[in-house]
Formats: structure tokens, sequence, C-alpha cells
């Protein structure tokens, strides 16, 4: 079973090399490591340049393209039937891909599957983290799939996937800059949900400079617009006559979408819900038939809409779809 491993980076002289390593001692003999790097300005390319290994195979960009356009280069090039991510400043622990060769050697029928993490700051090993916590999360299918249209479950470098699931979904959309792993879970989430070796594995560099936490705000909209999509995708876009996608949420959730997701769709209505009295807007607009699916703009009073909604009438559920929300 050979697994190829695929890395792109982009001035990363501070951590590649380390990242590398990692790679090449692993425990697992057959892999082979596939590094793009997408014009990088710094000591990148002299240090790729240094390394002397058959198993390594280096693709020079001559400018940026970004992250998702540099994964899907480098999967083209790819010799085996598995693909392992991996970013250029994080670190796999030698047995990493030993112990996820094993478990799609065990679990037949599985596209793919991640591990549990560490997190460091530089040499150190961070255990109090709320981004950690999260990505150290076991949760079985029917959780996965519930909670897919709001959170991350899996940290991006962890997972194993098939080539032949990524080629079916679609590749990484390079359209993203931010979420381009999130967009690609929803997608082979519709294959099969991937599940967590309840081991730490790899090593997750935190740090605040990071494309996804440098705005927020554009992360939050990149969110909302790849979970909108999804649902537009699967809920509305099959039928032959394309309907209005219903937004629900606050003012400021409302106008934030507006402003930031709303231009992806052609046909929008939103409804605002700030009070118990707002509610009976969508009720109102579900009766008259005009409700298909909407996404709702998650906050804890929206919570208890749709848990109310449920709770009442189960039919809801086909309707009603939580999403990510950046302000309340």
């Amino acid at each position: 079973m050979l697994i190829s491993v695929v890395m792109a980076v982009y001035n990363g002289e501070k951590y590649v090399e380390e990242a590398v390593r990692s790679v090449l001692n692993q425990t697992y003999p057959h892999f082979e490591l596939i590094i793009v790097d997408d014009g990088s300005t710094d000591r990148t390319w002299e240090i790729l340049e240094a390394i002397d290994d058959p198993k390594v195979k280096i693709i020079h960009q001559d400018k940026n393209h970004g992250a998702a356009s540099c994964l899907n280069l480098g999967i083209e090039h790819a010799k085996g039937d598995w693909i392992a991510i991996h970013d250029a400043d994080d670190i796999s622990e030698p047995n990493r891909l030993e112990e996820q060769a094993l478990y799609l050697q065990t679990h037949p029928g599985r596209i793919g599957v991640s591990s549990l993490i560490a997190g460091r700051i530089g040499n150190e090993i961070v255990v109090h983290n709320e981004e950690v916590h999260y990505y150290n999360l076991i949760l079985d299918h029917g959780q996965i799939i519930n909670t897919r249209l709001f959170s991350c479950y899996l940290c991006h470098g962890t997972v194993v996937f098939s080539k032949k699931a990524f080629y079916a979904v679609g590749r990484y959309n390079p359209k993203y800059k931010i979420s381009y792993d999130y967009d690609l879970w929803l997608r082979l989430f519709q294959i099969s949900p991937i599940e967590k070796i309840p081991k730490v594995l790899y090593h997750y560099r935190l740090r605040e400079d990071s494309l996804g936490k440098q705005d927020r705000s554009k992360t939050i909209a990149e969110l909302m617009a790849i979970s909108s999509q999804h649902v537009y995708k699967n809920r509305i876009r099959r039928r032959k006559r394309k309907p209005v996608l219903t937004i629900v949420g606050s003012t400021k959730g409302c106008l934030f979408f507006k402003r930031h997701v709303g231009q992806n769709f052609a046909k929008k209505y939103y409804i605002r819900i700030n009070t118990i009295k707002d509610v009976r807007k969508l009720i109102i607009r579900n009766r008259k038939g005009k409700l298909k699916a909407a996404v709702l703009l998650n906050n804890p009073f929206i919570n208890k809409v749709y848990d109310d909604l449920v709770r009442r009438d189960a039919s809801w559920r086909k309707k009603l779809f939580k999403i990510w929300n950046y302000k309340y």
C-alpha cells in the first residue's frame, strides 16, 4: 500500500526542514513525499534543494498560486492510491503512516482516516487550547454528519484519504484560500465520514499569523459560503426550478451574510429573528410552501428556535440547517 505524502509550502524556511524530516523518519516504508513550493521568496527553495532522498519529489512554482492549487498539483503527481496531507510547519510522529495504513487495511471500505493531535508553539507542547481540544474530539458517524455544517472536525494535516474518492468529489477548490480543506471534507462526507485513530500521531503548529487567524471575519465568511453552497447544491439545486435560499438569523448575522456571502446566490430571502415573536415569519413562510431549505446562522437564541421547531414537528429537520456564524 503506497501512501503519497503531499506538502504545500510557501515561505516556510523556519519549519519546513523539520516537517520533511518527520516524514522521512516514518517507520512505514511504503511512501513517497511530494513537496510543492508555492513561489517562496525566502530560503525555502534552498532548503528543499538540499534534500537528497529518492522518496522525495520537489515541484517549484514560479509564482504563488495558493495552497489548494498546490495540493491539487502535488496529488496529480502522486503514484499512491492514498494521499497523506502534511502541513509544512507541522510534525508527524514516526509511527503515523504505519498506524494509518494499518487502520485502512483492517477497515475496508473506508475512504480516509485522521488522528488526534498535540498542539505546539515553537518546541513547546500546548495542552490547554480550545483548537486542540476540538480537533481531539471523537465523534460517531451520526455526530459528524449532524455537526458538519457549523464545525470542522478534522485537522487538515492529520488526514490520509483515498485518491479515488478525492477525484470523485472534485479535488480541492482553489476558489477558497483559507477553508479549502473544510470544503473538501463536506464533499467527502457524502461518501463516508472520516474517523480518527484515538492516538496522537501529529503535532499541529499553533500560529497566530496563520492565514485563517489573520482576519477572522474572512475565515468565517468563507466557511459560511462553503456550508451554504453545500446546502444549496444538495437540497435545492437538484430541483427543476431553482427556489430561493432562505437565510435565518439575527439582524447582525443576516447583514454579515448579505455583505460577505449573499452574492454567491442569485435568489435569497432573509428572515431576521431577534425575538420569539419573529419566529412567526419563518412559520408563515413554511406554511405558504416557500421554505425549501433554510440556513440558520446559529447563535444561542437561533439554536433554541431550531430545537423548539423540531420538537414540535420533526419535518423541520429536512428544511433547517445550522451553519457557521460570525456576529450574533
